[in-house]
């Protein structure tokens, strides 16, 4: 019967005739490479500057002094607002709620507490927009409809207003329209009889 040992054994022995193989196949390749930079008089120098050349960006001014590009300003990250006790998921209160919190019907009990702080000063400065007064325009539409209402056609619109407002003119009615034989017979009887 075979022992883990012994099965450890041959995996070391294996690997380490992988790593032969493999050093022994890259000097193989080094000593071309070496052959052929003597034969054509080239350099490590020149095969980085070509290699730069024909390969990947040029380093722009903010990567050479290392510094990293920003980050998208756009993306706004929205803190979680609430926390499953059993396995710490989050989740922010946006979109489609996560399976342990969406049959519940009070979760309060879920609520973070640094979330309900933050929300407190966002809650208020809400509330203070609204003593700014109304938007331009407001005064103009609240009394047109305030008249609407008056007249009693609230719904209706301007042009249903003024139509209520005059009476509407009375159809005209046409008489019934004759078939044409009987029309001709009509016109050839005073021409016979004359």
């Amino acid at each position: 019967m075979v022992t883990l040992d012994a099965i450890n054994l041959k995996i070391a022995k294996l690997q380490k005739q992988a790593d032969m193989l493999s050093q022994k196949q890259a000097s193989v390749g080094l000593t071309k490479i070496r052959d052929l930079m003597h034969k054509h008089g080239l350099s490590v120098a020149d095969i980085e500057t070509f290699v730069g050349k024909k390969r990947g960006r040029k380093p722009g001014a903010k990567a050479a002094n290392g510094v990293a590009k920003a980050p998208r300003a756009s993306v706004h990250h929205v803190a979680p607002k609430y926390a499953d006790p059993k396995t710490g998921a989050t989740w922010t209160g946006r979109g489609r709620a996560p399976l342990w919190i969406r049959d519940v019907k009070d979760r309060s009990k879920f609520l973070i507490e640094g979330a309900t702080a933050a929300a407190a000063p966002k809650a208020a400065a809400k509330t203070t927009g609204a003593k700014r007064g109304p938007k331009p325009g407001f005064k103009r539409a609240a009394a047109k409809s305030a008249a609407a209402t008056k007249t009693g056609v609230a719904k209706r619109g301007r042009k249903a207003a003024t139509s209520a407002a005059a009476p509407a003119p009375a159809k005209k009615t046409r008489a019934p329209r004759k078939p044409r034989a009987v029309a001709e017979q009509a016109a050839a009887a005073p021409a016979a009889a004359a």
